[in-house]
Protein backbone atom coordinates (compact mmCIF):
# COMPACT_ATOMS: atom_id res chain seq x y z
CA UNK A 1 0.00 0.00 0.00
CA UNK A 2 1.26 3.16 -0.47
CA UNK A 3 2.09 5.07 2.80
CA UNK A 4 3.00 8.40 2.80
CA UNK A 5 3.70 9.12 5.84
CA UNK A 6 3.89 7.57 9.02
CA UNK A 7 3.53 9.35 12.38
CA UNK A 8 4.86 8.70 16.18
CA UNK A 9 1.90 8.45 19.44
CA UNK A 10 3.16 8.39 22.69
CA UNK A 11 1.34 7.99 25.34
CA UNK A 12 1.47 8.76 29.09
CA UNK A 13 -0.23 8.55 32.67
CA UNK A 14 0.92 11.54 34.07
CA UNK A 15 -1.56 12.11 37.14
CA UNK A 16 -4.94 10.44 39.36
CA UNK A 17 -6.91 13.36 37.40
CA UNK A 18 -6.34 16.39 35.01
CA UNK A 19 -8.53 19.25 34.33
CA UNK A 20 -9.42 19.17 30.98
CA UNK A 21 -11.20 22.32 30.82
CA UNK A 22 -8.48 24.53 32.72
CA UNK A 23 -5.88 22.93 30.14
CA UNK A 24 -7.73 23.95 27.29
CA UNK A 25 -8.35 27.41 28.38
CA UNK A 26 -5.00 28.18 29.67
CA UNK A 27 -2.53 25.99 28.30
CA UNK A 28 -4.03 25.98 24.50
CA UNK A 29 -5.96 28.83 24.79
CA UNK A 30 -5.55 31.54 22.26
CA UNK A 31 -3.31 33.87 24.62
CA UNK A 32 -1.05 30.99 25.05
CA UNK A 33 2.28 29.91 23.43
CA UNK A 34 0.64 27.14 21.98
CA UNK A 35 -3.25 27.58 20.73
CA UNK A 36 -5.33 25.17 19.43
CA UNK A 37 -6.66 25.31 15.78
CA UNK A 38 -9.65 23.65 17.16
CA UNK A 39 -10.78 20.96 20.14
CA UNK A 40 -13.46 18.41 20.38
CA UNK A 41 -14.62 17.14 24.17
CA UNK A 42 -15.45 13.58 24.52
CA UNK A 43 -17.16 11.71 27.68
CA UNK A 44 -13.77 11.67 29.40
CA UNK A 45 -11.42 13.50 27.43
CA UNK A 46 -10.57 16.59 25.22
CA UNK A 47 -8.89 16.21 21.63
CA UNK A 48 -6.44 19.44 20.54
CA UNK A 49 -5.41 19.93 16.69
CA UNK A 50 -2.32 22.56 17.05
CA UNK A 51 -1.01 23.89 13.71
CA UNK A 52 1.51 21.25 11.37
CA UNK A 53 5.17 22.15 12.12
CA UNK A 54 5.22 23.79 8.85
CA UNK A 55 2.49 26.18 9.52
CA UNK A 56 3.79 26.54 12.93
CA UNK A 57 7.12 27.82 11.83
CA UNK A 58 5.84 30.61 9.47
CA UNK A 59 3.21 31.67 12.30
CA UNK A 60 3.98 34.80 14.44
CA UNK A 61 4.46 32.27 17.17
CA UNK A 62 6.60 29.64 15.65
CA UNK A 63 9.89 29.51 15.52
CA UNK A 64 11.40 28.06 11.91
CA UNK A 65 14.65 26.39 13.90
CA UNK A 66 12.51 24.72 16.93
CA UNK A 67 10.40 23.37 13.84
CA UNK A 68 13.63 22.57 12.29
CA UNK A 69 15.14 20.66 15.54
CA UNK A 70 11.77 18.74 16.45
CA UNK A 71 11.61 17.73 12.98
CA UNK A 72 15.26 16.13 13.01
CA UNK A 73 14.75 15.05 16.12
CA UNK A 74 11.78 12.79 15.56
CA UNK A 75 12.05 12.32 11.62
CA UNK A 76 11.47 8.78 10.10
CA UNK A 77 9.10 9.61 8.00
CA UNK A 78 6.97 12.09 8.85
CA UNK A 79 6.42 14.88 6.41
CA UNK A 80 6.09 18.53 8.26
CA UNK A 81 2.76 19.10 6.85
CA UNK A 82 1.14 16.89 8.53
CA UNK A 83 -1.67 17.43 11.28
CA UNK A 84 -0.80 17.03 15.02
CA UNK A 85 -3.02 16.10 17.99
CA UNK A 86 -3.00 16.08 21.86
CA UNK A 87 -5.73 13.84 23.45
CA UNK A 88 -6.03 15.04 27.46
CA UNK A 89 -8.33 12.61 29.38
CA UNK A 90 -9.66 13.06 32.99
CA UNK A 91 -8.04 9.99 33.91
CA UNK A 92 -4.59 11.17 33.72
CA UNK A 93 -3.93 10.33 30.37
CA UNK A 94 -2.31 12.11 27.59
CA UNK A 95 -1.67 11.14 23.94
CA UNK A 96 0.77 12.62 21.84
CA UNK A 97 -0.20 12.48 17.59
CA UNK A 98 3.13 13.84 15.31
CA UNK A 99 4.10 15.53 18.53
CA UNK A 100 7.84 15.58 19.00
CA UNK A 101 9.57 15.16 22.25
CA UNK A 102 10.84 18.46 23.44
CA UNK A 103 7.62 19.75 22.43
CA UNK A 104 5.58 17.14 24.28
CA UNK A 105 8.23 17.26 27.41
CA UNK A 106 6.57 21.19 27.29
CA UNK A 107 3.39 20.66 27.26
CA UNK A 108 3.04 17.11 29.99
CA UNK A 109 4.95 19.82 32.29
CA UNK A 110 1.87 22.68 31.51
CA UNK A 111 -0.54 19.86 31.62
CA UNK A 112 0.67 18.91 35.01
CA UNK A 113 -0.06 21.89 36.50
CA UNK A 114 -3.93 21.21 36.22
CA UNK A 115 -3.95 18.08 37.64
CA UNK A 116 -4.49 16.06 40.71
CA UNK A 117 -1.92 13.81 42.20
CA UNK A 118 0.69 14.31 39.49
CA UNK A 119 3.20 10.96 39.01
CA UNK A 120 6.81 11.76 38.65
CA UNK A 121 8.51 11.25 35.63
CA UNK A 122 10.74 7.89 36.67
CA UNK A 123 7.22 6.50 37.71
CA UNK A 124 4.96 7.23 34.67
CA UNK A 125 4.07 5.11 32.02
CA UNK A 126 4.60 5.12 28.65
CA UNK A 127 3.34 3.47 25.49
CA UNK A 128 4.89 4.20 21.86
CA UNK A 129 2.58 3.46 18.12
CA UNK A 130 2.85 4.66 15.16
CA UNK A 131 0.06 6.09 12.35
CA UNK A 132 0.37 5.13 8.88
CA UNK A 133 -0.83 7.71 6.50
CA UNK A 134 -1.96 5.50 3.03
CA UNK A 135 -4.48 8.09 1.17
CA UNK A 136 -5.32 5.71 -1.67
CA UNK A 137 -6.07 3.13 0.63
CA UNK A 138 -9.53 1.55 -0.52
CA UNK A 139 -9.96 -1.00 2.19
CA UNK A 140 -11.45 0.82 5.91
CA UNK A 141 -8.93 1.58 8.25
CA UNK A 142 -7.34 -1.50 10.16
CA UNK A 143 -4.47 -1.69 12.88
CA UNK A 144 -1.10 -4.38 12.19
CA UNK A 145 1.36 -4.95 15.24
CA UNK A 146 3.35 -1.84 13.89
CA UNK A 147 1.05 0.57 13.15
CA UNK A 148 -2.72 1.62 12.65
CA UNK A 149 -3.42 2.26 9.06
CA UNK A 150 -5.72 5.14 7.63
CA UNK A 151 -6.62 7.31 5.08
CA UNK A 152 -5.53 10.54 6.88
CA UNK A 153 -5.02 11.54 10.38
CA UNK A 154 -8.15 13.20 11.19
CA UNK A 155 -10.07 14.28 14.54
CA UNK A 156 -11.84 10.99 14.64
CA UNK A 157 -9.17 8.64 13.96
CA UNK A 158 -7.34 10.16 16.68
CA UNK A 159 -10.55 9.97 19.40
CA UNK A 160 -10.27 6.10 18.65
CA UNK A 161 -6.92 5.36 18.52
CA UNK A 162 -6.04 7.84 21.57
CA UNK A 163 -8.79 6.43 23.46
CA UNK A 164 -7.15 2.72 23.42
CA UNK A 165 -3.58 4.11 23.80
CA UNK A 166 -5.08 6.53 26.90
CA UNK A 167 -6.72 3.47 28.40
CA UNK A 168 -3.54 1.28 28.18
CA UNK A 169 -1.22 3.23 30.05
CA UNK A 170 -3.80 4.63 32.83
CA UNK A 171 -4.50 0.51 33.00
CA UNK A 172 -0.61 -0.48 33.54
CA UNK A 173 -0.26 2.26 36.80
CA UNK A 174 -3.64 0.35 37.86
CA UNK A 175 -1.73 -2.95 38.11
CA UNK A 176 0.84 -1.68 39.81
CA UNK A 177 -1.08 -0.82 42.39
CA UNK A 178 -2.59 -4.23 42.13
CA UNK A 179 0.52 -5.62 42.33
CA UNK A 180 1.73 -3.43 45.52
CA UNK A 181 -1.72 -4.78 47.02
CA UNK A 182 -0.88 -8.39 46.64
CA UNK A 183 2.03 -7.64 48.06
CA UNK A 184 0.91 -5.94 51.26
CA UNK A 185 -1.95 -8.74 51.48
CA UNK A 186 1.19 -11.82 51.06
CA UNK A 187 3.08 -10.04 53.89
CA UNK A 188 -0.09 -10.02 56.07
CA UNK A 189 -0.54 -13.72 55.70
CA UNK A 190 2.89 -14.63 56.16
CA UNK A 191 3.20 -12.56 59.73
CA UNK A 192 -0.31 -14.24 60.59
CA UNK A 193 0.90 -17.62 59.50
CA UNK A 194 3.60 -17.13 61.83
CA UNK A 195 2.18 -15.30 64.72
CA UNK A 196 -1.54 -16.72 64.39
CA UNK A 197 -2.95 -13.35 65.61
CA UNK A 198 -3.33 -9.97 64.20
CA UNK A 199 -1.53 -6.91 65.44
CA UNK A 200 -3.23 -3.20 65.29
CA UNK A 201 -1.30 -2.05 62.72
CA UNK A 202 -2.01 -4.99 60.72
CA UNK A 203 -5.92 -5.10 61.25
CA UNK A 204 -5.58 -1.55 59.86
CA UNK A 205 -3.80 -2.18 56.91
CA UNK A 206 -6.15 -4.85 55.95
CA UNK A 207 -9.37 -2.48 56.07
CA UNK A 208 -6.79 -0.44 53.69
CA UNK A 209 -6.26 -2.88 51.53
CA UNK A 210 -10.08 -3.81 51.04
CA UNK A 211 -10.83 -0.07 50.83
CA UNK A 212 -8.61 0.08 47.80
CA UNK A 213 -9.05 -3.24 46.37
CA UNK A 214 -12.72 -2.14 45.74
CA UNK A 215 -12.19 1.46 44.38
CA UNK A 216 -9.75 0.55 41.73
CA UNK A 217 -12.33 -1.98 40.08
CA UNK A 218 -14.93 0.51 40.21
CA UNK A 219 -12.22 3.44 39.14
CA UNK A 220 -11.49 1.16 36.02
CA UNK A 221 -15.28 0.78 34.85
CA UNK A 222 -16.26 4.33 35.69
CA UNK A 223 -13.28 6.52 35.07
CA UNK A 224 -11.23 4.27 31.94
CA UNK A 225 -14.59 3.18 30.50
CA UNK A 226 -13.01 -0.20 29.90
CA UNK A 227 -16.14 -1.75 29.11
CA UNK A 228 -17.63 1.20 27.28
CA UNK A 229 -17.60 1.36 23.93
CA UNK A 230 -16.24 4.18 21.15
CA UNK A 231 -18.81 6.65 20.47
CA UNK A 232 -17.01 7.44 17.64
CA UNK A 233 -16.85 4.05 16.61
CA UNK A 234 -20.72 3.68 17.24
CA UNK A 235 -21.87 6.45 15.62
CA UNK A 236 -20.00 6.12 12.66
CA UNK A 237 -18.94 2.59 11.93
CA UNK A 238 -15.81 2.86 8.81
CA UNK A 239 -14.12 3.51 12.77
CA UNK A 240 -15.25 0.23 14.13
CA UNK A 241 -12.62 -1.90 12.83
CA UNK A 242 -9.65 0.20 13.84
CA UNK A 243 -11.17 0.46 17.51
CA UNK A 244 -11.90 -3.32 17.75
CA UNK A 245 -8.02 -3.77 16.24
CA UNK A 246 -6.60 -1.26 18.62
CA UNK A 247 -8.62 -3.32 21.80
CA UNK A 248 -6.86 -6.76 20.62
CA UNK A 249 -3.02 -5.16 19.59
CA UNK A 250 -3.18 -3.88 23.14
CA UNK A 251 -4.99 -6.88 24.42
CA UNK A 252 -7.26 -4.78 27.04
CA UNK A 253 -9.81 -7.21 27.71
CA UNK A 254 -7.55 -9.86 28.43
CA UNK A 255 -5.48 -7.59 30.51
CA UNK A 256 -8.53 -6.58 32.15
CA UNK A 257 -9.26 -10.12 33.14
CA UNK A 258 -6.13 -10.74 34.80
CA UNK A 259 -6.11 -7.80 36.65
CA UNK A 260 -10.10 -8.69 38.24
CA UNK A 261 -8.46 -11.81 39.36
CA UNK A 262 -5.87 -10.27 41.23
CA UNK A 263 -8.73 -8.37 42.66
CA UNK A 264 -11.16 -11.03 43.49
CA UNK A 265 -8.37 -12.84 44.68
CA UNK A 266 -7.34 -10.36 47.60
CA UNK A 267 -11.42 -9.55 47.59
CA UNK A 268 -11.82 -13.51 48.81
CA UNK A 269 -9.09 -13.71 51.12
CA UNK A 270 -9.76 -10.69 52.74
CA UNK A 271 -13.22 -11.88 53.29
CA UNK A 272 -12.06 -14.64 54.92
CA UNK A 273 -9.29 -12.84 57.30
CA UNK A 274 -12.23 -10.18 57.96
CA UNK A 275 -14.64 -12.84 58.89
CA UNK A 276 -11.73 -14.19 61.58
CA UNK A 277 -11.53 -10.97 62.87
CA UNK A 278 -15.21 -10.94 63.64
CA UNK A 279 -15.54 -14.20 65.21
CA UNK A 280 -12.28 -13.75 67.20
CA UNK A 281 -14.33 -10.33 68.16
CA UNK A 282 -17.31 -12.18 68.99
CA UNK A 283 -15.83 -14.67 71.02
CA UNK A 284 -14.36 -12.27 73.21
CA UNK A 285 -17.43 -10.45 73.77
CA UNK A 286 -19.37 -14.33 74.33
CA UNK A 287 -16.34 -14.66 77.53
CA UNK A 288 -17.03 -11.26 78.85
CA UNK A 289 -20.65 -12.23 79.13
CA UNK A 290 -20.29 -15.48 80.15
CA UNK A 291 -18.04 -13.94 83.39
CA UNK A 292 -20.32 -10.84 83.79
CA UNK A 293 -23.23 -13.89 84.28
CA UNK A 294 -21.07 -15.96 86.47
CA UNK A 295 -20.39 -12.98 88.96
CA UNK A 296 -24.06 -12.12 88.80
CA UNK A 297 -24.54 -15.43 90.25
CA UNK A 298 -22.02 -15.67 92.79
CA UNK A 299 -23.66 -12.48 94.25
CA UNK A 300 -27.30 -13.95 93.96
CA UNK A 301 -25.81 -17.33 95.96
CA UNK A 302 -23.96 -15.03 98.83
CA UNK A 303 -27.01 -12.89 98.97
CA UNK A 304 -29.50 -15.75 99.56
CA UNK A 305 -26.88 -17.56 101.93
CA UNK A 306 -26.76 -14.57 104.08
CA UNK A 307 -22.75 -14.31 103.72
CA UNK A 308 -23.11 -11.36 101.01
CA UNK A 309 -24.69 -8.89 104.62
CA UNK A 310 -22.04 -9.65 106.87
CA UNK A 311 -19.49 -9.74 104.14
CA UNK A 312 -20.34 -6.39 102.17
CA UNK A 313 -21.54 -4.88 106.34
Amino acid sequence: ENITARLRVRSVHAAQTIDTVSVLTKVFGQMSEMPAMRHMFGKTSVIIQLPSIQDDSTSSTGSSSSAKQCNDVDSFFHPISQPRFIAIFRFGSIVFFNICPKDASAILDKVKKHSIDPISRSFERKEHFEVAISPQMEQDAHVTSDFAMVKELNINNVAVISTIMAQTVAFDSYNDIVDQLLATFSEINSNVKKTGNFTAMQKETLFKVVAQNNSLLIDMLAKLGIKDRSDTAWNMSQYERIHEGMKLEFEIENRFADVEFKLNLIQQNAKFFLTILHNQKSDTLEWIIIVLIGFECILSIMDMSGVGVSLFR
